[in-house]
């Protein structure tokens, strides 16, 4: 796999920071960005190529240090954007491109990446994650496969689209190059991808929970600063187990009102936000696993809940806060009901109190078990997590049955758990 760093940026966000010199250049600890970066790609290439602005000594020389990599400089004459340094790599033999922006702190297991890109047979694979400022973020929609359907160019107003954004890292096929504007400026994001997903090639959205989080403006630097030192960072390589704390969804994120056909997931309880938020700052996953029997049941089509949790995650956005994922159980084994659907009228295995979803996320994410937490209202959810040897806190008003540790809400049974 080829390896290119877009280091030719002017960094306007963090200009009074940088002063004269590359973003890339700031330092994380007692090493700058792209040392850091080096440190990690090496493992895949020992041969990189730069794009940097013409005479860039300062890059330069620091480069120039490096013996254990063979580093290639691409010298943009003029600005030719995020998409645009690429055509100075037509004339070079490789099937697969790795392009990293510059501005990027990351702890990745690469080799994943890399290996659901071909097993896709992706021509475009982009990095993307969660995040707790969608507002400022490309973002994309996804299909179950993962493949690209639609595209959000940012600033975004009002309605979110959802909340899976951008990282700063794709995978891209040589053959998609003869696209670009030749010799010409072109941004990746406000052209070059409308134009690869206007032609139909296969492009495809790797949904990661490894940390990687730009520097580009003042306080995303002291954050990605605060974080190197923290569990986001040196648990955030998918080869490192990390804790998560799962959370069933009515009764505990919204509100859960009975004799209702369908709970929609807009009706929030006070302080569910500010709990999300601080799971986040502390580095655990937020995996949310949800029993939604009102499809098997005819009440509503799955794509109407489909939107409705992609809408849900969007709005986590507006409050600065994420789940990393949603999992949800469409299947009800009771039958009788007008218009239900034959296919969903079965006890599955991801139907609480089976534990289907929870070992799903486990091995998806390489969840510490021993760490984490299932946090619900209900005894199908304690359930769950028993056979998941997961610690449960019950959240609630229910009285059908009583539990070790039980809040009235799930911002209460978060300070408990970063509190012991």
């Amino acid at each position: 796999m080829d390896i290119v760093i877009l280091a030719g940026g002017e960094g306007l966000r963090i200009k009074k920071i940088i002063k004269n010199k590359s973003k890339i250049l700031l330092k994380i600890k007692n090493q700058t960005i792209l040392e850091r970066q080096l440190n990690q790609l090496k493992k895949i290439n020992n041969k990189i190529f730069v794009s940097i602005k013409k005479d860039d000594f300062k890059i330069k020389n620091l480069l120039n240090k490096q013996k254990s990599i063979e580093i290639k400089f691409l010298e943009e004459k003029k600005r030719l954007g995020t998409a645009g340094c690429l055509n100075a790599l037509n004339n070079y033999n490789f099937n697969d491109l790795l392009v990293v922006y510059g501005d990027t702190l990351f702890n990745i297991d690469f080799k994943n990446f890399i290996k659901f890109h071909k097993q896709k047979r992706s021509k475009l694979t982009l990095f993307c994650h969660p995040n707790n400022h969608p507002k400022d973020s490309d973002l994309i929609e996804v299909d179950e496969k993962l493949r690209v359907k639609k595209f959000y160019k940012k600033p975004h107003t009002k309605d979110f689209k959802g909340n899976l954004a951008l990282a700063g890292l794709y995978i891209i096929n040589k053959k998609l190059l003869k696209l670009l504007n030749k010799d010409n400026y072109e941004d990746f994001s406000k052209t070059f991808l409308p134009k690869i997903l206007k032609k139909g090639y296969k492009v495809y959205g790797y949904k990661s929970r490894e940390y990687i989080k730009d520097i580009g403006t003042p306080k995303r630097l002291r954050e990605a600063r605060k974080d190197f030192n923290s569990i986001k960072y040196k648990k955030g390589n998918l080869a490192n187990k990390i804790p998560a704390i799962f959370l069933d969804k009515d009764g505990v994120i919204n509100e859960e009102k009975y004799n209702f056909k369908y709970q929609k997931p807009f009706n929030f309880i006070d302080g569910c936000f500010d709990a999300i938020k601080k799971i986040n700052k502390n580095g655990y996953l937020v995996i949310i696993v949800t029993n939604q029997p009102a499809v098997a049941k005819g009440f509503i089509p799955l794509e109407k809940l489909k939107r409705d949790l992609y809408k849900l995650e969007g709005i986590m956005g507006e409050h600065r806060c994420y789940v990393d994922q949603i999992y949800y159980c469409p299947c009800h084994p009771q039958k009788g009901f007008k218009g239900e659907l034959k296919k969903y009228k079965r006890n599955c295995n991801w139907r609480k109190p089976n534990n289907g979803m929870l070992i799903e996320a486990i091995k998806k994410y390489n969840i510490d078990v021993k760490k984490s937490y299932m946090i619900g209202d209900s005894f199908s959810d304690y359930l769950a997590s028993k056979k998941t040897k997961l610690k449960f806190i019950k959240v609630g008003i229910k009285k059908k049955f009583n539990s070790r540790l039980g809040f009235k809400d799930l911002k209460s049974a978060v300070n408990y758990i970063f509190k012991i």
